[in-house]
């Protein structure tokens, strides 16, 4: 069976677009509760966090999508047009071994529609989170 982090990991590199400038503080698991979206909503939502156009290649989306087409659609329509959206959520990971993890749980309708327009980024807010964290809600799913 193929996994479902076909491009899960990248080793660390001179040129790692998305270890930012501003790169965030490092949640850890106490400080946060429920799911990871749930539990990092707050520090989104306020802006806390810098947008940064994040490649598509890094990003792994370990559950899978129940998609709305037309909404797929009417946000393709909306991008096309120049509309900006809400930057998706990507969690930061750096793996005992150091390879980097960028996943993303939510905004499966903003990712589709770019992914389809063949969009080379996605503008993104990149938060460092523990493997814990991770390891925590997808389990035996976790790549590391």
């Amino acid at each position: 069976m193929p996994s479902i982090f076909p491009s899960a990991s990248h080793s660390p590199t001179e040129q790692d677009d998305i270890d930012m400038v501003n790169a965030p503080e490092t949640i850890t698991p106490s400080t946060t509760t429920g799911s990871v979206a749930r539990s990092l909503g707050s520090v989104f939502q306020s802006h806390s966090i810098q947008a940064v156009d994040v490649p598509f290649e890094v990003i792994n989306r370990p559950l899978p999508s129940e998609l709305d087409e037309d909404k797929v659609q009417r946000f393709m329509k909306d991008i096309q047009n120049g509309d900006e959206f809400t930057p998706l959520e990507v969690f930061r990971v750096v793996a005992d071994d150091g390879r980097r993890y960028y996943l993303s749980f939510g905004g499966c309708h903003r990712y589709e529609a770019h992914k389809r327009l063949g969009s080379a980024t996605v503008r993104g807010r990149v938060i460092n989170v523990p493997p814990s964290m991770i390891r925590q809600h997808l389990g035996a799913s976790c790549p590391f």
